[in-house]
């Protein structure tokens, strides 16, 4: 859903968590009560519009910040992760339903998708992001990494965007601001369990997500199964590229290449620990490619070993 001022301009995006309840950036919420109004750093008390996109025949409802719920981010001075927390009377068209939410848990470069409305396109914007790691202007944020280049860039408009994980079904996070350097795809999000240490009241509405995918291996052994398909004879004769071939296409996408051809299976193996069907996906393109030989056995031992499936067998 979207902000915006009194007026009626989009300053942002927001999240309907629950019935009569938005979240938001608390910047969103100054941008659209417009700048100097009361005390720096003081719970604003003008009401912001809230309403949701491409619905010309539903009027915007007003919504203000409730008393426990205002947290200036750091970028304005503030010790808080920029969050606010609005209630509003407001109800949202039909088959408007508030989102499914879900802690963010670890960074692990899983993909992300986040819908905002930057300027130019105020009905919004689909962009997709990779979760790199914690840091940035505030500690709990977590840094998105942009996907691609014919994307939406996260930039004004999307801050307040809930942060979609498709994996988990739910959303994980809200876009709190975007790297200055427009060269640079880079955005930080806050996860929603952050939100919830802010505000308590939303953290009975936050779903344990449920398993994504088995437990990726480590490095080393990445590099010992890298070798071990190495072995291969169908897989050593052209580098693995019948093996990258057999591979989902959205793994097979994330595959650096490198000449060395030991570099290349371990590059092969580490794409696969990152996506939810890398696992089965490479079990597989091996059992297609030589399901006989006793190196491509000793493979998959190796393989059953240092990477065990998840408990239910995979993705959910």
């Amino acid at each position: 859903m979207r902000v915006l001022s009194p007026r009626g301009v989009v300053q942002g995006a927001g999240i309907l968590v629950m019935p009569g309840v938005v979240l938001t950036c608390a910047h969103v919420v100054v941008s659209a009560v417009g700048p100097g109004r009361g005390s720096p750093g003081a719970t604003p008390a003008e009401p912001v519009l809230v309403d949701v996109p491409g619905r010309a025949d539903v009027t915007a409802g007003e919504a203000v910040v409730v008393a426990d719920g205002w947290f200036p981010g750091p970028l304005a001075g503030g010790a808080g992760g920029d969050l606010a927390v609005l209630r509003t009377a407001w109800s949202p068209p039909d088959k408007s339903a508030a989102a499914r939410l879900g802690p963010c848990g670890e960074p692990d470069r899983r993909e992300v998708n986040m819908y905002g409305h930057p300027l130019g396109a105020p009905e919004g914007l689909w962009s997709r992001a990779r979760l790199v790691g914690r840091g940035g202007p505030y500690r709990d944020w977590i840094q998105l990494e942009g996907i691609g280049s014919a994307g939406a860039k996260v930039g004004h408009g999307f801050s307040g965007a809930g942060v979609w994980d498709p994996a988990a079904q739910r959303v994980v996070g809200m876009v709190t601001a975007a790297y200055t350097d427009q060269q640079a795809k880079v955005a930080w999000m806050l996860p929603l369990e952050a939100a919830a240490r802010m505000w308590p009241d939303l953290a009975p509405v936050l779903e344990p997500p449920p398993r994504r995918w088995a437990e990726p291996p480590s490095d080393k052994d990445q590099f010992a199964l890298a070798d071990a398909l190495l072995n291969v004879p169908l897989i050593e004769d052209d580098g693995a590229a019948a093996l990258r071939g057999l591979l989902p296409p959205r793994v097979r996408r994330a595959i650096r290449t490198h000449a060395r051809p030991r570099l290349q299976l371990f590059f092969l193996v580490q794409a696969c620990a990152e996506h939810p069907d890398g696992r089965q996906g490479l079990v597989d393109a091996v059992r297609m490619l030589d399901d006989a030989s006793q190196p491509a056995r000793a493979a998959l031992e190796l393989l059953e070993k240092v990477w065990p499936a998840a408990a239910g067998g995979g993705p959910s």
